[in-house]
């Protein structure tokens, strides 16, 4: 690549240089994702009212804000989590399961990611399948919830 085409400068005046149609191309391109990209405070503006939705009761309305965030953000946890929540609340037990799968492979450490797919295993009827989940999420995290719903899950298994 030329000295010029490096700087973006013409070198016969001094003067910036004209993109030329590839680099027009490129720009229009570029403007057109990040036009359609929701800005951090958009997400956190949606993330706050789908928190809201699912306090309120209407985990369906939560889920359906928290979907697009999740597409936008997929690496972060606590978005996941909520929408999992949101689908569990809402007996989506198939999406909430898929979540927090997700969850648990990128953190197996995570307590309540642990605890929260085992409850789904369980309200699926899989009591085996879901023994692991609460037996790792009990020793993370010891407390009464977690005990309670371990001695049930173990009578069905």
């Amino acid at each position: 690549m030329s000295e010029e085409r490096a700087s973006g400068v013409d070198e016969a005046d001094g003067g910036p240089r004209a993109p030329g149609p590839r680099e027009r191309s490129e720009r229009k391109w570029l403007s057109q994702i990040l036009g359609r990209l929701p800005s951090v405070d958009d997400l956190l503006t949606e993330y706050r009212r789908a928190s809201m939705f699912f306090d309120a009761g209407d985990p369906i309305r939560a889920a359906q804000i928290l979907e697009p965030i999740v597409a936008a953000e997929p690496s972060h946890s606590g978005v996941r989590l909520l929408l999992a929540r949101a689908y569990f609340h809402s007996a989506q037990l198939g999406r909430a399961e898929e979540q927090l799968w997700l969850l648990v492979e990128r953190d197996p450490s995570d307590h309540y990611a642990q605890y929260v797919l085992g409850r789904t295993l369980e309200r699926q009827n899989r009591p085996a399948e879901a023994l692991p989940h609460l037996r790792m999420a009990s020793a993370m995290h010891p407390s009464e919830e977690y005990a309670e719903t371990l001695r049930r899950v173990a009578a069905k298994a």
